[in-house]
């Protein structure tokens, strides 16, 4: 099993999104790819390749479970 490194971040709340920034990062250490909206995620993911994902469940035009959808039937687990 390898070393969890890379999370993919969602959360429209600039406030909350910057506090998640700082403790993922600079306290946990992690690799952190921010995005504002469940939009942006899906252009971002394939190029990160995220261990885990973070998803803020409400958020506007795409919401959390909208964006966990559209991601597994773009990238299915394996």
């Amino acid at each position: 099993m390898s070393e969890l490194k890379r999370i993919l971040y969602v959360e429209d709340d600039p406030d909350i999104r910057e506090i998640a920034i700082l403790a993922l990062e600079d306290v946990g250490g992690l690799t952190l790819k921010a995005c504002e909206s469940g939009e942006r995620a899906l252009q971002e993911i394939e190029g990160f390749n995220p261990q885990v994902i973070l998803l803020d469940v409400m958020m506007p035009e795409m919401d959390g479970p909208s964006t966990l959808f559209t991601m597994r039937e773009q990238r299915p687990i394996t």
